[in-house]
């Protein structure tokens, strides 16, 4: 029984010598997978500032350029009021201008229709019946 127990004893070490030298084997690899994934991430760090920065500047410049667009955009909704009202006020001139012209140019004018035809009916010729 004791010649047994050694030999269990025996299988036993070299079970944990195994498993520590797998263990040693795993560790060294994950050691390396995890100094890779640093080297990765500080590479990408150090590729992401200029990325960051030329971010914040397209940022400035599209803020910029929307202000401008803004600034525009009022400029021409302005131009426009100013040229609907100078429509409005062209119609309401003209409006003026006929309420104030056109009755009296109705008079002269039939003033004129009245004595063109008392004229021509002096010089007009009476008809004999044929």
């Amino acid at each position: 029984m004791e010649s047994f127990l050694q030999v269990v004893q025996m299988v036993a070490l070299i079970s944990a010598s195994a498993l520590c030298v797998y263990l040693i084997i795993t560790l060294v690899k994950l050691n390396d997978l995890f100094g890779m994934l640093q080297k990765d991430l500080g590479e990408i760090s150090r590729n992401a500032k200029p990325v960051f920065e030329n971010l914040n500047v397209i940022t400035e410049k599209l803020k910029s350029i929307s202000t401008k667009v803004d600034e525009q955009a009022n400029m021409f909704r302005d131009s426009m009021e100013s040229f609907r009202m100078l429509a409005e006020n062209v119609l309401e001139f003209e409006r003026r201008i006929e309420q104030r012209v056109e009755e009296p140019i109705i008079r002269v004018t039939s003033i004129l229709g009245g004595l063109v035809d008392r004229f021509t009916s002096l010089f007009r010729r009476p008809q004999t019946p044929q």
